[in-house]
């Protein structure tokens, strides 16, 4: 063993050439160049012992207008302060990445090109700290595992293997491998790419790693972003940190309306449940520029009638916190329900006790023989509006998700509870109901 410790700044699926849904067009703070920067300053200020990349840097839809100018000027911004950059192709960027790297020339390895493993030295003050192993993607797709050729870990320094590879999912057409099999190679630390969302797994001073994309491109993203050091000690033990780099952030926020006595508070409550979010977003890191929330607006509330046209408000709505950080609603959910003895109003006969009950199954999740018929055609309703879109991607039309289930229980409580606001409203009796 070297002794000496090696310091890694690791990134992958950039994407290139893709620019964030919901949030303004064209602002140049929020387009993934931006990131690339920052990652790049990162690596100087920090100075790392490598740059790593574990593929798909450039998206398929555009890849040669965007890699070859933003990904050269970086490569040569990294090469210049003396920091090697070492990478593997991915599934969209199997036919673009080596040509880049190609043009910057030194100082750039695109390991294991031709789906062929490949290794070599990370030398620090003259001496090898690190072996590096890769895999690269040929094609966009590759059904069986590149485990089933890696060569093994050898020699007296630590070992780390780059791959773009799906883990843990059977029958993937994008390289499928196990953590198992990971694990029992015996290498400090696997880098992986091709999932969007960070995932650090470790055991026994070792890692397992996707650092997920720098910039989250949807909501379907949510959570911080960035780039991770990932420093392997001179005993092969491996450790990992975030390091926050996104300007974009996705989230859901759950907000309780408990208790709100009119619109007004309603509003209120809102404000400052995202100004909040907002601050402390910004906090955990000053380089967000915008926040994009799915709201769910829950808690038992005397002023339940007015929580419909206060979610409509707020769709695509924008508050600025105190720190500067601007939020954006992209979705209300609305879970919040009426101060009702819903237990109490469900006794006897009559719409009122109807409805009462009905809603307090929906609330427990038990529904009747025949409420699950009403689900079961307000789920068809639902499909059927879906496969009128135009947009309606080919393929999806015929699928029956969960989700549609969900949205349809949802639909089908907040109706429930409308009418026997109104059923109640037109009851003498109607206050006896009433509950904190």
């Amino acid at each position: 063993m070297s002794g000496l410790r090696a310091r890694l700044l690791v990134s992958g699926d950039l994407h290139l050439g893709r620019y964030p849904s919901r949030v303004p067009p064209g602002d140049p703070a929020l387009e993934i160049q931006a990131v690339v920067r920052a990652l790049v300053d990162q690596a100087i200020e920090r100075h790392v012992d490598a740059v790593i990349l574990t593929g798909d840097v450039a998206d398929q839809s555009n890849k040669y207008f965007e890699a070859f100018g933003v990904l050269e000027r970086a490569l040569h911004r990294l090469v210049e302060a003396g920091i090697p950059v070492v990478a593997v192709a991915g599934n969209h960027d199997h036919d673009v990445l080596g040509s880049v790297a190609d043009a910057v020339g030194e100082g750039v390895t695109v390991l294991g090109r031709g789906e062929t493993w490949a290794s070599m030295p990370l030398e620090k003050n003259g001496r090898e700290v690190l072996r590096l192993w890769g895999w690269s993607f040929a094609g966009p797709s590759v059904h069986t595992s590149p485990l089933d050729t890696f060569p093994g870990v050898s020699g007296d320094v630590p070992t780390v293997g780059l791959l773009h590879a799906d883990l843990d999912v059977a029958g993937s057409r994008y390289a499928p491998v196990t953590a198992d099999r990971l694990w029992e190679t015996g290498a400090s630390a696997w880098l992986l790419g091709h999932i969007h969302a960070p995932d650090l797994r470790t055991r026994d001073g070792r890692l397992i790693l996707y650092p997920g994309s720098p910039q989250p491109l949807d909501p379907g993203e949510p959570g911080p972003h960035g780039a991770w050091l990932v420093d392997v000690a001179g005993d092969g033990t491996a450790t990992a940190e975030a390091v926050p780099l996104a300007t974009v952030r996705y989230d859901a926020l759950s907000i309780d309306l408990g208790g709100a006595a009119d619109a007004t508070e309603i509003r209120e409550r809102v404000a400052v449940g995202i100004r909040e979010h907002a601050d402390a977003l910004r906090d955990e890191n000053p380089a967000l520029r915008r926040a994009v929330v799915r709201l769910t607006l829950r808690g038992r509330t005397p002023a339940y009638r007015s929580v419909e046209a206060v979610a409509s408000e707020l769709l695509d709505t924008v508050e600025t916190a105190a720190s500067g950080l601007a939020v954006s609603v992209d979705r209300v959910e609305e879970r919040a329900r009426p101060a009702l003895d819903l237990d109490g109003l469900a006794e006897g006969s009559g719409p009122v006790a109807t409805l009462a009950a009905l809603a307090g199954r929906l609330e427990a999740g038990t529904p009747s023989e025949g409420d699950l018929a009403l689900i079961r055609r307000s789920v068809e309703a639902l499909q059927q509006a879906r496969r009128a879109r135009v947009f309606t991607p080919l393929g999806r039309s015929d699928r029956f998700p969960e989700d549609l289930r969900e949205e349809a229980v949802l639909r089908l409580r907040r109706q429930t509870f409308r009418l026997l606001e109104e059923a109640l409203a037109q009851t003498p009796t109607a206050s006896a109901g009433a509950s904190d």
